[in-house]
């Protein structure tokens, strides 16, 4: 038919093929347990969440309001994808790009990570969607910085931080690679209307104490520096890409800039690059991290592949190759009963039904475990919460009602460290252990601040005193609850934990300040670079919180 050989019919075609390939698969796969975690901010949406701006919860919760399951936590990936797809394809300025719509999609085919966030709901999601949008209206304003080009590049600025912070980088990079941005009022317009947008971003950090720029900068870079996390970042590049990185990387590095746009193009990939090199020294780089890179890497070897007849063989080669690994993988993904091994999504089936049999169907409280307690309720409509310990990191469930919804219920704890606890349920390389409490009472968000600089301590009897300050509109009783004092190391390794003695506390009213003394004796002196020392509670038993601030240790000589 001489339809099909209609190149735009061909192009759209594949375009609703792909939407449709991840339509289908948004719905029949489980969820990774991320994605139960952004379904949890979906229901409560706010214009900040403790880890990522608020887009993946928006987007979560539009698709929720079409669909339920899996599908409607993840129908705007679909549409994100494809809609990706379509602006990258507007940026292409070749004359007879029309000619080579196959070669276009195999391309996009041979972008590993592609295939993945075409269907799952993360913030890379929309990070990829606002970047392909931001670029293009770089692109249209280069060429007429008319006022609604102006004002698209604002939005597509705001749209990017409200879905990662990472879009930052790609603004930045951009501006260094056309320094005289900065004389045009029409791009510091842009600039300002951007910044405006993302401003009730700015204010709930600051209502609500900076809690992702303080986890982001301070609190998530706890492991020492390894060889093996540089190694990991390059690892990291190229399976962003897949086998077919040989052919892409090498296009993209023999391809000239002919203007300033392909020149902003190759500042973002090799930004990219340098700067999560970079973090290597105090982080651990994930693959996502870079993915926006794969947006100027599709821009720029395009056309050198269109030109290169060598290169767009093996792209064929590899990339047809790519396209049935990837097909088979998004088989195993979709169908646990054909999966070689059991996949993350597969998981949840073997632990939730066993778990929520065993717990009676009681609302669950998860020691350090954000996302399997979301996944627990996304799957059972049980009431769950997580407990943040200082081995582990804090979350969304530290900012909203979680904990309060659970006070005077009778909960079962659930935590893969509690061995001494009985097992009450499994999966593929987890055992949880767990407890039933009744008449739960608890309240993690009290602070226990020393108002001091640095903690002079003895071999033998200490003596601290802090501020307990309850920060609750209701009154605060010390059943069930433990002082603790916590020394901590380098990236805050825990070192030595102390029973802290005190005075019986009485019941603290809620807004109320109270000065507390309490003893610890040490039998043997911790020994670390940058030791700190802080107070803790730790709740039934389940281990120790971060209700105190870290103060130096200096180790004296009695």
């Amino acid at each position: 038919m001489k339809i099909i050989k209609d190149h735009k019919f061909q192009f759209f075609s594949l375009l609703i093929l792909f939407f449709i390939l991840n339509f289908l698969q948004s719905s029949i796969t489980l969820l990774f347990e991320d994605e139960a975690y952004y379904y949890v901010w979906s229901k409560d949406l706010a214009f900040g969440y403790f880890d990522h701006p608020p887009m993946v919860a928006l987007w979560a919760a539009i698709g929720q309001f079409f669909s339920e399951g899996e599908l409607g936590v993840r129908m705007l990936s679909a549409v994100s994808f494809s809609t990706m797809v379509w602006l990258i394809w507007s940026m292409i300025d070749l004359k007879d790009k029309w000619n080579h719509v196959i070669l276009f999609f195999l391309l996009i085919v041979s972008l590993a990570f592609w295939q993945v966030f075409g269907f799952i709901m993360t913030p890379d999601t929309p990070l990829l969607l606002f970047s392909a949008l931001f670029l293009l209206a770089y692109k249209r304003f280069l060429d007429k910085d008319s006022i609604f080009n102006t004002l698209l590049l604002g939005f597509a600025m705001a749209g990017m931080l409200y879905s990662k912070y990472h879009g930052i980088l790609v603004i930045v990079f951009v501006v260094l690679s056309n320094l005289k941005l900065f004389r045009k009022p029409r791009f510091w317009m842009a600039s300002i209307f951007g910044f405006v947008l993302f401003v009730p971003h700015l204010l709930w950090q600051y209502e609500n104490g900076f809690p992702s720029f303080i986890y982001h900068l301070k609190e998530r870079n706890k492991k020492p520096y390894n060889f093996g996390k540089t190694l990991l970042h390059f690892v990291n590049m190229i399976a962003i890409v897949g086998i077919t990185f040989p052919v892409i990387y090498n296009a993209f590095l023999k391809q000239k800039t002919n203007n300033l746009f392909e020149k902003s193009l190759k500042y973002i990939v090799y930004g990219f690059f340098v700067f999560f090199l970079i973090s290597t020294f105090s982080s651990e780089p994930q693959a996502q991290w870079v993915i926006v890179i794969s947006i100027p890497l599709v821009l720029i070897v395009f056309p050198f592949l269109v030109r290169e007849l060598k290169a767009r063989r093996w792209l064929y080669i590899l990339g047809l190759i790519q396209l049935a690994i990837l097909l088979t993988a998004r088989a195993f993904f979709a169908f646990p009963s054909i999966s070689p091994v059991p996949l993350e999504p597969h998981l949840s089936m073997q632990w939730i039904p066993e778990l929520k049999m065993k717990t009676e169907s009681r609302p669950l409280v998860f020691v350090n475990n954000y996302s399997e307690a979301s996944l627990y309720n996304f799957y059972t409509g049980v009431q769950t919460h997580s407990y943040s310990i200082l081995k582990g990191r804090k979350s969304q469930y530290d900012l909203l009602d979680f904990e309060e919804n659970m006070q005077g219920s009778n909960i079962y704890s659930v935590s893969k460290y509690k061995s001494d606890l009985p097992e009450i349920a499994s999966r593929t390389g987890r055992i949880y252990y767990g407890k039933p409490i009744d008449n739960y009472h608890t309240f993690e968000k009290v602070k226990c601040v020393m108002d001091k600089n640095q903690l002079n301590i003895v071999q033998g009897l200490n003596t601290i005193e802090f501020t307990l300050t309850n920060d609750y509109e209701r009154t605060i009783v010390f059943d069930h609850v433990d002082l603790v004092g916590v020394f901590q190391g380098s990236k805050n390794k825990i070192i030595l934990t102390v029973p802290l003695q005190a005075a019986k506390i009485d019941p603290i009213e809620a807004n109320e300040k109270r000065k507390i003394t309490a003893s610890f004796n040490l039998t043997e002196m911790p020994s670390s670079e940058m030791l700190t020392f802080r107070i803790a509670l730790d709740f039934y038993k389940l281990m120790e919180g971060f209700q105190g601030n870290k103060v130096r240790v200096e180790i004296k000589n009695k």
